[in-house]
């Protein structure tokens, strides 16, 4: 849509697209392209068009980041940097003009906190930043809140945290509380007039789908708006928010947690061999998918991303829940460290 559009309201002759590193929005061909995670996409690269990256803004890793590590305090909140990584996109942006004589036609974004990037929390301002840049440019902001959407982050959509309205808003799961697949591609007048006109002009956006407006997917999603409305207000949420901060604050006492990322009822927890130093566990170990494993045994069903592990329960989930989900934890990382150091013992 974006593509087309660009085309004709902009009058672009090769529209581009930037994404944040380790970017991940779906599987279709145009969503792994505008993917930044190499394991996923390297085998299908003579299938997808290029899209531009820049440094997305992880701040526990950053090379930037002059500031230490603080016990109980993520890291976006020590983080001491001169906003290198929204210096870096400046440059990406400028350097497309340059080389083209066109700006980026749009920049793809999860807004809020990126998931599969290891739920890298975006601190504050920077997605102002990143928009401010795009919109100097002229390029449309493009937001996947297939995760972020219908309150996950605080407000009904993450990209109200900031004021910064994309152009494209890109929304599923929630849409219908995962009972059945449906999603919504959001767009604004100007993007949408694209594609209106007189039957002889054929201006209409042809890719259409077979399933589009399913009854029974549509009846599921209004069913779950329904019930975001009427329960899950953001007093609510503000509340489970709140309950997911206080299960995981005992994890700071723990060696091997070295970074917990929060953004309303969505958490990382990212774990280390070493604290001090952040030093992390090879893939092979398979550290992520060991706690996984037993925090499953233990009654709390979640996956790992890599050494991150993911925290998501549904807004029905009450306070004996987020209990259960510490104690879980507690327990699921005590005997993984255990087990780390034995066999470290053994060589």
């Amino acid at each position: 849509m974006v593509y087309e559009a660009a085309k004709r309201k902009k009058g672009m002759r090769n529209p581009g697209f930037i994404s944040p590193d380790s970017a991940y929005h779906g599987d279709s061909i145009g969503a792994v392209s505008l993917g930044q995670v190499g394991i996923f996409h390297q085998s299908f690269q003579g299938l997808l068009f290029p899209v531009d990256k820049f440094m997305n803004p992880y701040c526990y890793r950053c090379p930037f980041n002059r500031g230490k590590p603080e016990p109980g305090i993520s890291s976006i909140h020590w983080k001491k940097c001169h906003w290198e990584c929204v210096d870096q996109f400046q440059s990406a942006c400028e350097m497309r003009l340059r080389q083209t004589d066109e700006a980026y036609a749009a920049v793809v974004i999860e807004p809020e906190i990126q998931g599969v990037a290891g739920m890298v929390s975006q601190p504050q301002g920077w997605l102002e930043k990143i928009s401010m840049i795009a919109r100097q440019q002229n390029s449309w902001l493009v937001f996947d809140e297939v995760m972020t959407g219908f309150g996950r982050t605080g407000p009904d959509f993450a990209w109200q945290n900031s004021g910064m309205m994309p152009d494209i808003l890109c929304l599923a799961k929630g849409l219908t509380g995962g009972y059945l697949p449906l999603a919504a591609t959001l767009a604004t007048q100007e993007i949408f007039s694209a594609f209106l006109g007189e039957y002889q002009d054929q201006k209409t956006f042809f890719h259409g789908h077979s399933y589009t407006a399913n009854p029974l997917a549509c009846a599921a999603a209004l069913e779950s708006l329904q019930l975001l409305r009427s329960t899950h207000t953001q007093s609510h949420r503000e509340m489970l928010s709140q309950l997911l901060k206080d299960a995981l604050n005992p994890l700071w006492d723990h060696p091997n947690v070295g970074d917990i990322r929060q953004s309303g009822t969505i958490a990382g927890i990212e774990i280390v061999r070493n604290r001090s130093q952040k030093t992390p566990f090879h893939w092979k170990e398979k550290a992520g998918i060991r706690v996984c494993h037993r925090l499953s045994q233990l009654g709390v069903l979640t996956r790992p991303i890599g050494n991150v592990i993911v925290v998501m329960l549904p807004y029905c989930a009450n306070q004996a829940d987020y209990q259960k989900l510490s104690s879980a934890l507690v327990q699921a990382l005590h005997e993984f460290s255990s087990a780390t150091q034995l066999n470290h013992l053994n060589g």
